[in-house]
C-alpha cells in the first residue's frame, strides 16, 4: 500500500523547513551539482575507444645486445596505434659513438648519429620522417628517449609521459618491458580524442571533485566547528576559574628577576587573550542549534575561540609555575624539572650523537677526536652540576635566579663544545666551500622545540635576542652558537646535514626531459631523460 503523507507529516516537514531553510536548500543544490558533474565525468571517462591500427613496420636496432629481437618485435607488432606508423627501436651505448654520457643531449645526439650512419630513412632533412616513431634506450648510461616525425609527434609533455611509463621497467632492468611500455604509451597519446586527454579527464574529475569537496567541506566544517566549541568550553571554564590565581601570581613575581620579566611579557598577551576569548564566547550560543557551524563566520569563530582558549590555558599554567619556582612555593620542583629538561635531553642524546660518526672514527683527525672527547666530558660535568644545583635549591643555599643563571651558563658551555664538533665534522665531510656552506645552512628543528620554548630560560633568551642584546646566533658577540638543548640539536643536525649532502651530491636522476641536439642543423621532435 503506498505511503500517504498525513497532516502531521506535512506539518513536521514544514516546521523543519521553516527553522533552517538555507542549509536544506544548499544541500539540495549540492546534490544536483554532484549529479550533473558526475554524469558528465562518467561520459568523458567511459567514452568508446578509437579504432586500432598495428605498426606498418617494426625495426629493432640493438647495438648493445640487450634484448631478444624476435620476441620484442612480436610484442611491438601487437601494439595498436590510431593511425599507421613506422615504429623503430634503438638500444645503444652513447659512448660507443664517442658521445659523453654526461652530456644532457647524449641520447638525442646518439639517435641522430645512428640514423645518419645506419638508418637515413628515419630522417627527412632536418626533421624525423613523417610517420616515424622512435623509442630509444641506453641501458649502460640509464637514458630513455622518444622521438617522432612532424605528423606523429607528441607534445613535450607527451614525450615525457612516454618516458615516465618506461622508467619503472627500466629501473628493474627489464629492457624489453620498458620499450613495450613506451610504445604502448606513445600509441595511447597519439591522436588521442579530446575527451580522452588528460586535460579533459582532469577537468571532469576536477568538477566532480569540486562538488564533492563542497559537500565534504560543509559537512566536515559543520562537525569540526561544533566539536571545537565542545572541546574548548571546559578549558575556558578552567581559565576563568584560575584567572584570579593567575593574576595574583603575575602581581607577586619578583620585581628584579630577569626571568620574571620574560614571563610578564606572556602575561600581557594573556590579558589581551582573555578579552578576545570573552568576545568570541558571546558570539557562540550556549546551546548550539543544529544548523550552527554551517556558516563560514561561525566556523571561524569556533576556530578562533578554540585557539585562544588553548593559548590561555598554557599561559596561565606558565605564569603560575614561574611564580612557584621563583618563590620556591607550591609545585616549584616540577617547574625546576621543566627548566632542566632541555639539558637532560641533551645528556641522553650525547652517545647517539657521537656514535653517528662511529663508522668514520678512523677518518677523524686528532683535533676532531679531541673535540668529541671534550663534548663527552662537558656532558659529565653538566650532569654533576645540575644535580648539585637541585640539592642547593632544596637546601635553600642558592636563589632560583642564580640556579637558572647557572643552567644558562652550562647551556652556553655545552653549545660551544657541540659547535666545535660540528665545525670539525664539516671540515671532514665537505669537499668544497660550497658544500661546507650547505652543511652550515642546514635548517634544524628539534623535536621538542615547542615544549622547550615554554621554559623561563627560553623566554628570557628570546627576549634578549628581540631586544638586540644578542646577535643573530643568539649570544653576545653575534656569531657564537647557543641552543637550549645543544647536543640534541647536534644530533638532529647530523641527520639533516648528511641527508642534504647526499642529495646535493646525488641529485635525483629521474625526470627532467631534455630536448634538442648538439647539431643546430637538426630539429626533430623528441626528448630524453635519465632513469
Amino acid at each position: 500500500m503506498p505511503y500517504l503523507c498525513t497532516v502531521n507529516d506535512r506539518a513536521t516537514v514544514e516546521s523543519r523547513l521553516h527553522r533552517s531553510p538555507a542549509p536544506l536548500i544548499a544541500l539540495l543544490l549540492i546534490a544536483a551539482l554532484l549529479t550533473v558533474t558526475g554524469c558528465a565525468a562518467l561520459a568523458v571517462l567511459t567514452a568508446s575507444p578509437a579504432a586500432a591500427v598495428p605498426p606498418a613496420e617494426v625495426t629493432i636496432d640493438d647495438r648493445s645486445d640487450a634484448v631478444d629481437d624476435e620476441a620484442l618485435e612480436d610484442r611491438l607488432a601487437a601494439v595498436d596505434f590510431r593511425r599507421e606508423v613506422d615504429l623503430a627501436v634503438l638500444v645503444i651505448d652513447v659512448t660507443e659513438l664517442d658521445i659523453p654520457a654526461s652530456r644532457d643531449t647524449a641520447l638525442n645526439d646518439a639517435v641522430l648519429a645512428h640514423a645518419k650512419q645506419e638508418r637515413p630513412e628515419w630522417m627527412d632533412g632536418d626533421k624525423w620522417a613523417d610517420g616515424r616513431v622512435i623509442i630509444a634506450l641506453d641501458p649502460a648510461n640509464r637514458i630513455l628517449g622518444t622521438y617522432g616525425g612532424e605528423d606523429v609527434k607528441l607534445s613535450a609533455g607527451g614525450f615525457e609521459n612516454v618516458q615516465d611509463e618506461m622508467r619503472d621497467s627500466a629501473q628493474d632492468r627489464d629492457w624489453e618491458g620498458a620499450l613495450v611500455a613506451g610504445a604502448k604509451e606513445y600509441a595511447k597519446l597519439l591522436d588521442q580524442p579530446w575527451w580522452q586527454t588528460t586535460a579533459a579527464a582532469g577537468g571532469a574529475l576536477a568538477a566532480l571533485g569540486a562538488a564533492a569537496a563542497t559537500v565534504l567541506g560543509i559537512t566536515v566544517g559543520h562537525r569540526n566547528a561544533r566539536a571545537r566549541v565542545a572541546s574548548a568550553r571546559p578549558g575556558w571554564d578552567r581559565v576563568r576559574a584560575e584567572r584570579a590565581q593567575t593574576e595574583a601570581a603575575a602581581r607577586t613575581l619578583p620585581a628584579h628577576s630577569p626571568y620574571a620579566e620574560a614571563v610578564l611579557d606572556r602575561y600581557q598577551r594573556y590579558l589581551t587573550g582573555i578579552e578576545k576569548a570573552e568576545q568570541l564566547d558571546q558570539q557562540i550560543p550556549a546551546t548550539l542549534p543544529w544548523a550552527w557551524g554551517l556558516r563560514g563566520h561561525q566556523r571561524r569563530a569556533s576556530k578562533d575561540f578554540s585557539r585562544q582558549v588553548e593559548r590561555l590555558d598554557a599561559i596561565d599554567d606558565d605564569v603560575i609555575a614561574a611564580n612557584d619556582l621563583l618563590h620556591r612555593i607550591g609545585d616549584w620542583r616540577s617547574a625546576w624539572e621543566q627548566e632542566q629538561a632541555p639539558l637532560r635531553d641533551s645528556l641522553e642524546a650525547v652517545e647517539g650523537a657521537l656514535m653517528r660518526s662511529e663508522g668514520d672514527h678512523a677518518e677523524r683527525s686528532p683535533k676532531e677526536q679531541e673535540a668529541v672527547d671534550a663534548l663527552r666530558e662537558q656532558c659529565d660535568r653538566t650532569e654533576s652540576e645540575m644535580n648539585r644545583l637541585t640539592w642547593q635549591l632544596e637546601q635553600d643555599q642558592i636563589t632560583p635566579d642564580a640556579a637558572l643563571e647557572r643552567l644558562d651558563s652550562l647551556t652556553a658551555e655545552l653549545s660551544e663544545r657541540a659547535m666545535a664538533v660540528r665545525e670539525l665534522g664539516i671540515s671532514r665531510m665537505a669537499e668544497s666551500e660550497g658544500e661546507a656552506e650547505l652543511l652550515r645552512d642546514t635548517s634544524v628543528y628539534v623535536e621538542d622545540e615547542e615544549e622547550y620554548d615554554r621554559t623561563l630560560r627560553a623566554r628570557r633568551h628570546q627576549r634578549l635576542v628581540a631586544d638586540g642584546a644578542y646577535g643573530s646566533a643568539g649570544t653576545p658577540g653575534g656569531d657564537v652558537f647557543w641552543h637550549i638543548s645543544p647536543v640534541l640539536w647536534l644530533n638532529t643536525w647530523q641527520t639533516e646535514a648528511t641527508s642534504e649532502l647526499e642529495s646535493h651530491r646525488n641529485p635525483s636522476s629521474s625526470g627532467g626531459s631534455t630536448s634538442g641536439y648538439s647539431s643546430a642543423s637538426f630539429s626533430g621532435a623528441g626528448s630524453s631523460s635519465r632513469f
